[in-house]
């Protein structure tokens, strides 16, 4: 059988972390868990990645797509926790961008607004199931390193957050939506519809009980049915 490159383990060490530091989160994951997982010596792993900094480094600049076909020089040096920082934060703009919210945002009179609503839910919910697995680390971490938990939660979130509710004071002003009596909880029921379907529902005893593109079509007609005024 022909032995794995450095850069195929190097991705599967990655793939690896990214599960543990996505269930246990920072704290409590441990390199012996990841090199287990990976099907490493504990000690095989320190010829990939320097320290334990390094390898929560490494998933978000493979996860991102950073290194792209580089193989970076091994091991892979610890870098600073602004350096992580600034790498999540910059995949994430990259990654969980929401043009067709910002679109809606500066249209006042959309044509089809079925349609736009339809795209700005299909567009979360793309999002979700194509880095659900990193935002399970970065969700899972939060807790541990507190510029995470800044970056993510106070910022990016409720950012988006903010953005969506004021999507549907804008449409509920126009007659467009439904009047409800909080905008803001209205957002935070298509986000975490989406995200339970597209994400959470893995981790579910029944998670195979539902096709992925019916799941998203079903979602995407419900949440439109729920917040579009009769004609």
């Amino acid at each position: 059988m022909k032995r794995p490159s450095q850069q195929d383990r190097l991705a599967e060490i990655a793939a690896a972390a990214t599960r543990i530091f996505g269930r246990l989160g920072y704290r409590r994951a441990q390199m012996a868990g990841v090199a287990a997982d990976a099907g490493l010596s504990t000690g095989a792993i320190y010829t990939y990645v320097e320290s334990k900094e390094a390898l929560f480094h490494l998933v978000f600049a493979i996860g991102f797509g950073e290194l792209g076909d580089q193989l970076p020089e091994l091991p892979v040096a610890t870098p600073s926790s602004d350096e992580t920082i600034r790498l999540i934060g910059k995949g994430l703009r990259r990654s969980a961008a929401t043009p067709r919210l910002r679109e809606a945002l500066d249209e006042d009179a959309p044509i089809d607004l079925r349609a736009e609503l339809a795209a700005i839910i299909e567009e979360r919910y793309a999002m979700m199931e194509r880095i659900w697995p990193l935002l399970a680390v970065i969700e899972r971490s939060a807790v541990d390193l507190p510029e995470l938990e800044a970056l993510y939660f106070q910022r990016g979130r409720r950012g988006q957050l903010a953005q969506l509710t004021r999507y549907i004071e804008q449409r509920m002003r126009a007659g467009h939506f439904q009047t409800m009596t909080d905008p803001s909880v209205a957002a935070r029921v298509i986000v975490e519809t989406v995200t339970w379907f597209a994400w959470h529902r893995r981790d579910d005893r029944d998670a195979g009980a539902y096709d992925d593109k019916r799941a998203r079509t079903t979602i995407i007609e419900l949440l439109c049915n729920a917040f579009i005024s009769p004609a």
